[in-house]
């Protein structure tokens, strides 16, 4: 049957309906998907971002001991993002805070007491706190004469705890505690850069509390403190770490460090902060409209720094250490006892001392400080490097203002930054020098009369003269060494010319820089250029004061040990060093491995060597270093050295050598300021070569 046009219409209409109604639901469908997240995000959901701080790597000895590690522990800080602005709102929040700490946190607020009957504390006008707060009246523009009334009354009203009337916004027993903590963030420029810490090392009940109470603004970071195993030794070595000094900001600055970042202050921890540095990661939060989590997540992971391995043996440093402070005492002892029993032998009846007395004075009572290096002179390692007096860096902090006033200053670095009249030690340069450029050879003889009269207006005398009142007769440059003959080498410097001589010293490093990765002195070498420095001319009898290791020559006791060590292996100088390798956290993955650097070489003969050597050979055994080295196991070589500090105060001792004889593996160098002399100072080497050889006394 044939189909009409009515027919089709009710069939046309309906399905264009279906059609239209589809495509609406479709439209709103994709509508909804677009944009419902977005509504959702906007009314339900806040997203922040938290820095993650990484993990400093840490310090190793040589051997693997671990000098330098971290201490985790739980931070409570405010962080500025969410932090309340307005005063009532975050004077709540810090009621809230501090009622969960149970104590008003740490600050150097000048103020004690109540509101009402506030009081200044009482600070030392020298003391950072006390500049602290002079620097903070200034930023308030207050007057420095400021009353403690008109002080605590305008901090009321800057932070909002007192209302216009004069009434508190807060029960009074909490006005000083929270403005205690508002004026300690202003002090430390709490900023959305710069998150304030409010509490360090918190309890896991305190951590539990907090995060319960959901205050907004406080947040608990988990930190990581340095611990350090032997707190005691290494100081002056390891260093600290801090807040980016004032100095360094714009290095750090530029190179992408946040300014709240913790470096490296000195030490190895600064030498190194490039390894040991790790890279700050960040924590996408998301939560709820009621502060819940609902997710989290890295948005950069952070990366642990590298740990650090010393050429220092912390055996090894020990042993420095407490035998420098032993030969300190040692020599103190012996020579108030030497004192003691001449006064007796020289008092009478009544107890008066008689008045031909002849009781010694300024023979080492007076001794007061030093340093002690041990190198490899084959590589420039450095083993062990003491300083005396020292200081514990788990205490620096708290003992930080003693410290700075102490007798002898013992945060001063005196193996590397104190500089000494070398004395007799100098005259190993000397020698090799003139060997070397022929001036003399190991025959060539001297005859020594006590007094040296080349210049008929400056007539120096040898040191046996002014003692005993004759000469060492002839001498060469053994025996010269070995018995310290001033003539002879009066005479050898004069014919060397101080050109040759310090051009030659140079090379071995003496006035020079060593290298070393820390800061260090870097000396003098006296002569005409550096007298001419300091507007003083250069006269001829100045050159054979200083081939004698006198006028202005000083140089620091890793020098004299780095200057040993050219000599004793041949020319070489190597840089001197700490850093042994650089390893992954925590594992011994090797990233870099530190290889000999040499800063300069010379050659010397053969012949040159050993002739020095036989003279220090003979030092130790039968010359100024045989009260304390005649039985020693082991061959070795060395020499003294005694240098005068003034009329008033007993000589320096200085004191270098080096062992095995025949091929040496250390040397060491020793100074101990106002000794007396220079043979009781060379009780802190042998104790160090006993560690190193493993013998027993």
């Amino acid at each position: 049957m044939k189909k009409t046009g009515r027919y089709h219409f009710r069939y046309i209409l309906p399905t264009s309906l279906f059609i239209i109604i589809c495509v609406c639901f479709a439209v709103r469908i994709v509508f909804l998907q677009i944009n419902a997240p977005e509504l959702q995000s906007s009314s339900e959901l806040s997203v922040r971002t938290l820095t993650v701080k990484a993990i400093r790597g840490e310090i190793y000895d040589r051997n693997g001991v671990k000098l330098v590690s971290n201490k985790y522990s739980y931070n409570v800080y405010l962080d500025a993002n969410t932090f309340p602005k307005a005063n009532s709102e975050s004077n709540d929040a810090l009621i809230k805070l501090i009622d969960i700490l149970q104590k008003t946190p740490d600050t150097q607020f000048p103020v004690k007491n109540g509101y009402k009957d506030a009081e200044y504390k009482d600070l030392d006008i020298n003391g950072s706190e006390y500049k602290g707060f002079i620097k903070m009246l200034d930023r308030f523009s207050l007057s420095r004469n400021t009353t403690c009334k008109d002080f605590v009354s305008f901090l009321a009203k800057r932070y909002g705890l007192i209302d216009q009337k004069g009434n508190f916004t807060v029960d009074e027993e909490k006005v000083i505690p929270i403005m205690s903590v508002r004026y300690e963030s202003e002090r430390l420029n709490f900023s959305v850069l710069n998150p304030f810490t409010v509490e360090k090392n918190i309890s896991m009940d305190i951590l539990t509390a907090i995060e319960e109470a959901n205050i907004d603004g406080v947040e608990i970071l988990k930190t990581a403190e340095r611990e350090y195993n032997y707190p005691q030794y290494a100081a002056h070595i390891i260093g600290r770490t801090g807040k980016i000094q004032a100095a360094d900001l714009e290095y750090y600055t530029e190179k992408g460090y946040p300014m709240d970042a913790i470096v490296g202050v000195d030490g190895v921890e600064k030498a190194f902060e490039e390894y040991l540095r790790g890279i700050d990661g960040t924590l996408v939060v998301v939560e709820d409209k009621d502060g819940n989590i609902v997710d989290e997540y890295y948005k950069k992971e952070p990366v642990a720094g590298n740990d650090v391995y010393l050429t220092i043996d912390i055996n090894m440093q020990k042993v420095a250490e407490d035998s420098l402070d032993y030969n300190i005492k040692y020599i103190k002892e012996k020579a108030e006892a030497e004192i003691k029993k001449e006064t007796e032998k020289y008092t009478d009846a009544n107890g008066n001392i008689v008045d031909w007395a002849d009781i010694p004075e300024y023979i080492g009572e007076d001794v007061t400080s030093g340093a002690a290096t041990l190198v490899n002179p084959n590589t420039g390692e450095i083993y062990a490097i003491a300083s005396n007096p020292t200081f514990n860096l788990s205490t620096y902090l708290q003992d930080y203002s003693s410290l700075l006033t102490a007798e002898n200053s013992p945060l001063y670095n005196r193996a590397l930054m104190g500089t000494y009249e070398p004395g007799s030690t100098f005259k190993i340069g000397v020698a090799a020098a003139a060997l070397e450029s022929g001036v003399i050879n190991r025959y060539t003889t001297v005859y020594d009369s006590g007094v040296y009269k080349y210049y008929p207006d400056f007539q120096p005398e040898c040191w046996i003269y002014k003692s005993y009142g004759y000469g060492h007769g002839n001498v060469n440059v053994v025996s010269a060494i070995q018995h310290s003959c001033n003539y002879f080498f009066y005479e050898t410097g004069r014919l060397l010319t101080i050109e040759r001589m310090n051009e030659f010293c140079k090379k071995i490093g003496l006035g020079e820089s060593t290298g070393i990765e820390l800061p260090e002195a870097k000396g003098i070498l006296a002569g005409p250029e550096y007298s001419s420095s300091i507007n003083k001319q250069w006269m001829p009898g100045d050159t054979v004061q200083s081939a004698i290791g006198q006028s202005d020559n000083t140089f620091t006791p890793l020098q004299i040990s780095m200057y040993l060590s050219s000599i004793i292996n041949g020319g070489t100088r190597y840089k001197a060093h700490l850093l042994h390798s650089v390893r992954e956290f925590g594992s011994n993955k090797v990233i870099y491995e530190a290889v000999p650097e040499t800063l300069n070489k010379i050659e010397l003969s053969e012949e040159t060597v050993n002739t020095l050597k036989i003279g220090m050979k003979n030092v130790m055994e039968n010359g100024t270093a045989a009260p304390v080295f005649s039985d020693y196991p082991i061959e070795m070589g060395g020499k003294t050295g005694t240098a005068q500090v003034g009329t008033k105060k007993s000589n320096n001792g200085i004191f270098m050598a080096f062992a095995p004889y025949d091929k040496p593996e250390i040397v060491a160098s020793c100074v101990i300021e106002q000794a007396g002399g220079s043979n009781d100072v060379g009780v802190t080497i042998r104790r160090m070569f006993n560690q190193y050889f493993n013998i027993t006394e």
